[in-house]
């Protein structure tokens, strides 16, 4: 198991955000925090093109489960904008709980190597053929493209 506890994983921002407002947004809650530099992994960035990526690094934002209820709740007036949630391992049980709160508000939960049995019907587990031990960091490219699948799209780049 890797530690996500490391210091320098909880320095720089709790969250990035890029991508054109008012685009179908996806909520990254990263339990790992990458992200370090003010920047949304690369792996992610040529998503940015069509699609809003909003960054929660759990361990630089101590309150993150209160910064998920806030995004999600200034999703509510955006009826436009589609919104996913993806995340990791030991946050998928906490994750799921919270968007329970907020169904209305969230298309699907993506889950990469969940430390849970799955079981909610808003949720899915994102497949993958890595043998990083798990969790798989979800900068990770088999994570981008599981995430995109999932969503029904492809890669622009």
């Amino acid at each position: 198991m890797r530690e996500f506890d490391e210091p320098s994983r909880a320095a720089g921002p709790g969250v990035v955000t890029d991508g054109p407002a008012g685009a179908p947004t996806v909520l990254v809650i990263d339990p790992a925090g990458e992200a370090v530099h003010n920047e949304i992994p690369a792996t992610w960035r040529p998503l940015t093109e069509h699609l809003r990526i909003v960054w929660l690094r759990a361990p630089a934002a101590p309150t993150w489960k209160s910064t998920v209820d806030t995004v999600l709740t200034r999703h509510r007036d955006e009826t436009r904008s589609v919104l996913d949630v993806v995340t990791s391992g030991p946050l998928a049980a906490d994750v799921i709980d919270l968007v329970g709160a907020h169904r209305e508000l969230v298309r699907s939960v993506l889950l990469v190597d969940p430390e849970v049995q799955v079981d909610a019907p808003f949720a899915q587990v994102i497949p993958h053929t890595n043998t990083t031990p798990v969790p798989l960091p979800l900068g990770h490219p088999d994570v981008v493209q599981g995430v995109l699948a999932a969503l029904g799209l492809h890669r622009t780049t």
